[in-house]
């Protein structure tokens, strides 16, 4: 039996008694999510761009930011895992040419990240001209697309597809709410975190996710491609 990194225990009723079920999300799945979806919000490169759109702002407005920025990001990936499947069913989008355009979509930002350029599919220089007009900038463009880009909401969408089980979806909600607790606290102690490991470090790790993440895109336009073609299988 693989090791479990975490076990949810619903209490359930059966009309004679109470009974345990333990509902395990399997540590392979667990942390292939976290690592895609880690990589994919690049909480170094976005806390790059956090600072470069705060710089002017005092250190009160910045944590009132990276709070606002937090919530938004908690509520739409939830939007994302619970009601993705049905999005996609409305516009009859199947999950294999789905799964295709999201390797596409991992593969170019995995490229982008491994140049050290700004990846043009989440973030644009237009996006931060418009953000100096917004009174707001936490929720557009922070939180939505240059944290939760195409390339996360792919993933997201993805993975809750792989395990459509209700309690299964409970516990991606669950670490949706350390993904965006975690970003947020990153932003919230930006300045000190940017001083810390500096600029060139910054750029490595980057390097080194952008890697990553190219691998992981490689994976899932290889199960595209065989779920479009089941002659290839």
């Amino acid at each position: 039996m693989p090791p479990i990194l975490a076990i949810l225990i619903i209490l359930r009723y059966d009309d004679r008694n109470l009974i345990f079920t333990s509902c395990a999300v399997n540590y392979a799945d667990t942390v292939k999510f976290l690592v895609a979806m880690i990589i994919m919000m690049n909480p170094l490169g976005s806390l790059s761009i956090f600072l470069q759109l705060t710089h002017r702002l005092p250190t009160y407005t910045q944590h009132r930011i990276a709070v606002k920025c937090g919530i938004a990001m908690i509520l739409i990936m939830l939007a994302t895992v619970w009601m993705g499947n049905q999005l996609l069913d409305l516009l009859g989008i199947t999950i294999a040419s789905f799964r295709f355009a999201g390797g596409i979509i991992l593969l170019l930002t995995g490229l982008s990240m491994l140049q050290s350029r700004e990846n043009p599919i989440s973030h644009t220089p237009e996006d931060d001209i418009a953000a100096e007009d917004r009174s707001s900038i936490a929720i557009v463009p922070l939180a939505l697309p240059i944290i939760i880009g195409p390339g996360s909401i792919s993933t997201l969408i993805i993975a809750s597809t792989d395990h459509p089980v209700p309690h299964h979806k409970l516990w991606m909600t669950i670490l949706c709410f350390v993904l965006a607790i975690g970003m947020a606290m990153i932003l919230y102690y930006g300045s000190s975190i940017a001083k810390l490991v500096g600029e060139s470090v910054i750029k490595v790790i980057t390097r080194i996710m952008g890697m990553i993440i190219m691998a992981i895109a490689a994976g899932m336009l290889a199960d595209g491609l065989i779920g479009l073609f089941p002659v290839l299988q």
